[in-house]
């Protein structure tokens, strides 16, 4: 399905797509969000392309996915995005992932700015000349994607440069990397033996070639297997993402 409201396409779970567990990584599934969701900018006349001529770009700026499981290698699974209007600044889109007999595996949903990639400056959303609200759009996750408090006690766990494989075609590491660093602060047999329910990102600063990141941990106050991950600029001492994640 491809239309105005909502692209839908169909896909096998590839052996390169897997983690340790056998299922679907969440860096994996944040690629595939990325990718259909540019497919479906482009059919809307705001994809890479066309916004390059402008030196624009949409760059992520929070997103939240709710996990009820995840496909394992093989298995043929739907995934369907949709735009949602605008909040201020923020373009919404939402996203779902089902398995073949139309169960719910994944659910999203996301918050972009449009930015001057010289300037490095969002831009208004109005000055795209495209209509992009869309009354009446459902919503995958009905809420909207706040700001996250951290807890004080922050816990470093692994330092990690910034490698030229983090990169993107923007010059600064892409937003699904950041899943893998927040997973990679866990061990293996945490992994093994959990399962990710949901996990919340928001994009503070970019991150580039050079740098290099701290990575902090922290269990929310009195909630088990609930945690904050964040991730600093040694050089800078500011937050490059804060985020959220709750396992099972």
């Amino acid at each position: 399905m491809r239309t105005r409201e909502r692209f839908e396409t169909s896909f096998s779970v590839t052996s390169y797509e897997i983690d340790l567990t056998g299922t679907l990584s969440l860096f994996s599934l944040f690629n595939r969000f990325q990718d259909l969701a540019g497919e479906h900018a482009s059919y809307l006349d705001v994809g890479y392309d066309q916004l390059r001529q402008s030196n624009l770009a949409w760059i992520l700026s929070r997103i939240k996915v709710e996990v009820s499981s995840l496909p394992r290698w093989g298995e043929t699974v739907t995934l369907a995005t949709w735009p949602k209007g605008i909040d201020r600044l923020f373009a919404l889109r939402d996203f779902s992932l089902r398995d073949q007999t139309g169960d719910k595996l994944a659910l999203a949903t996301s918050a972009w700015l449009l930015v001057d990639i010289t300037k490095n400056r969002p831009q208004r959303l109005e000055n795209l000349n495209v209509d992009l609200h869309f009354p009446g759009a459902p919503s995958a996750i009905d809420e909207s994607l706040e700001k996250i408090q951290l807890t004080e006690a922050m816990g470093s766990v692994y330092e990690r440069p910034v490698w030229l494989s983090d990169i993107d075609s923007n010059g600064h590491v892409n937003n699904a990397q950041y899943a893998k660093w927040i997973v990679d602060c866990f061990s293996e047999e945490h992994v093994r033996t959990h399962r990710i329910s949901s996990l919340q990102i928001n994009y503070l600063e970019q991150s580039l070639m050079g740098d290099t990141i701290g990575l902090l941990k922290a269990p929310l106050d009195g909630r088990q297997n609930e945690f904050h991950v964040s991730g600093i600029n040694r050089l800078k001492g500011s937050h490059v993402f804060q985020s959220r994640i709750v396992w099972d």
